[in-house]
């Protein structure tokens, strides 16, 4: 037992250790695991990894069971309970992590690696930067059990890190430790150096705002979406990634110089059908409406990040296509995650 617990000590260290990195986690995004036994302990849905010393979120999900799963063809929706007793549904990656053999699986929403990953040209440019490693290029596919199922097809190739398209990356180890250091060496490999934007322009967007129950970003770091021309045409061209859509909605709303809150969140509702809660003001910064989450300020945060690293690479991105859009936003699991980012009041900084 003291051995086990030793293990299981060893991924709540390892879970907050990467939680504090918004270049990895936001929100509630990403998740961990480890296998004890015939028992997968896995981050529960919707919890998010910077608090992993201070809460319950690793749930026993039976190896037999999640794999059942995949044969079924059905996400593990089933809600287990923690050590102290608390029901929660386990992340929407569970079959993910049980059909991957190694012992830790860390699933992580890398700005470095969505940059690459969001790209056409995405095997040709991570080729020469991942040689060495065993690793795969998944194109995009739906979370969740069919990631899994493909993923399953691709075991007898062995590999250790998987560049999901238009999602993240995941790398697995035989402990806590080695597979943090393959992380590490991914992360260094994959790295991009931002880009720089103009200031923004606080005085315009507090007169733009006046009395419409939008206010400029409290965050200094997003504004730049909204000054850098060739990052707003990024963020608002559609979706990169799920959690883009999933916490802001499909692409990103502009108000163009000369137009109001009104005309440009008119002009967003009539190409998506959606309400937006962020704002880019062109040449000015980024406005949030007053019932945005911290969960989707933690992934405004993330675009701009994304943004930053394909910059002059912008007619390359490839953006999720709107069945697939809708599949992340009429899908349960993230109604569910997005129900308890409700409750998330904690930014990381």
């Amino acid at each position: 037992m003291v051995f086990t617990m030793q293990y299981f000590e060893s991924l709540r260290q390892l879970s907050a250790r990467i939680g504090q990195d918004r270049n990895l986690v936001q929100a509630g995004g990403g998740n961990t695991s480890i296998k004890i036994g015939d028992t997968l302990w896995v981050k529960a849905s919707g919890k998010w990894l910077i608090h992993a010393l201070e809460e319950e979120m690793f749930l026993p999900v039976p190896m037999s069971t999640s794999l059942r799963c995949i044969d079924e063809g059905h996400d593990c929706t089933e809600e287990f309970r923690t050590p102290s007793g608390q029901s929660l549904r386990p992340s929407v990656e569970t079959t993910m992590h049980a059909v991957l053999p190694h012992s830790v699986v860390i699933h992580v929403h890398s700005v470095n690696t969505i940059a690459w990953a969001v790209r056409t040209d995405a095997m040709e440019m991570l080729r020469e930067r991942l040689s060495g490693l065993r690793w795969e290029f998944i194109p995009y596919i739906h979370p969740g059990f069919p990631l899994a199922r493909r993923i399953r097809e691709l075991l007898s190739r062995r590999p250790d890190v998987l560049v999901l398209g238009n999602h993240g990356l995941v790398v697995a180890g035989e402990d806590c430790e080695s597979a943090e250091m393959l992380l590490r060496d991914v992360e260094r490999r994959l790295d991009i150096p931002p880009a720089s934007a103009p200031a923004p322009d606080p005085h315009a967007l507090r007169e733009l705002a006046a009395g419409t129950g939008w206010a400029p970003a409290a965050n200094s770091e997003v504004h730049s979406l909204g000054t850098n021309p060739l990052w707003a045409k990024i963020a608002a061209q559609g979706t990169m990634y799920p959690d883009h859509c999933v916490y802001l909605g499909p692409g990103a709303a502009v108000a163009e110089a000369g137009e109001s809150i009104a005309q440009a969140v008119e002009r967003y509702r009539a190409r998506f059908h959606f309400e937006p809660v962020a704002l880019l003001a062109a040449g000015r910064g980024v406005l949030v409406s007053e019932r945005i989450s911290q969960a989707a300020q933690e992934l405004l945060i993330c675009v701009k990040r994304v943004a930053e690293r394909i910059d002059r690479a912008a007619h390359l991105v490839r953006y999720l296509d709107d069945r697939q859009v809708a599949g992340l936003m009429n899908w349960d699991a993230e109604k569910y995650r997005l129900a308890l980012a409700r409750e998330q009041t904690v930014i990381n900084s």
